[in-house]
């Protein structure tokens, strides 16, 4: 047990993770206010959400390559980023679409608490598949 709580500090007191957390902050936000211009177009407030989180995704990506894993961006990496946070996105939709719209919260602490709840399951996710050593192919672009 105590092996398990060493890794599993060191897995969250690490430079990467703590600038994924930073960036998490900068994409929330992103998120957050697409969602509500979005939402001045259309006017389905879990449509928006969606919306804006999937734009949101193109800086994220970008943020991530060059400040979390200082990786140059590829379409495979690119690719296998979008992969990585459908477990994020699920768990997005559950807590926006689910519980905070029927109890009334607004749009943008709706979207804020969703976002930061499936932070750490994506970073994990990231690192492992998006980034991680079987990432890397001789074919990316």
């Amino acid at each position: 047990m105590k092996d398990f709580f060493i890794k599993a500090v060191k897995a969250f007191l690490n430079r990467n993770f703590i600038l994924f957390c930073l960036l998490g902050f900068i994409n929330t936000f992103n998120t957050s206010v697409i969602s509500l211009l979005s939402n001045l177009l259309i006017e389905q407030e879990n449509i928006s959400a969606v919306i804006g989180y999937i734009l949101s995704l193109q800086g994220a990506y970008l943020l991530s390559c060059r400040y979390i894993f200082e990786e140059k961006p590829t379409f495979n990496k690119y690719k296998r980023f979008l992969i990585s946070y459908i477990p994020s996105f699920v768990v997005y939709v559950l807590v926006h679409a689910g519980a905070f719209s029927a109890l009334g919260l607004n749009q943008f602490w709706a979207t804020f608490v969703a976002v930061m709840l499936s932070g750490p399951l994506t970073f994990f996710i990231i690192k492992a598949y998006a980034f991680g050593k079987g990432s890397m192919e001789k074919n990316d672009i």
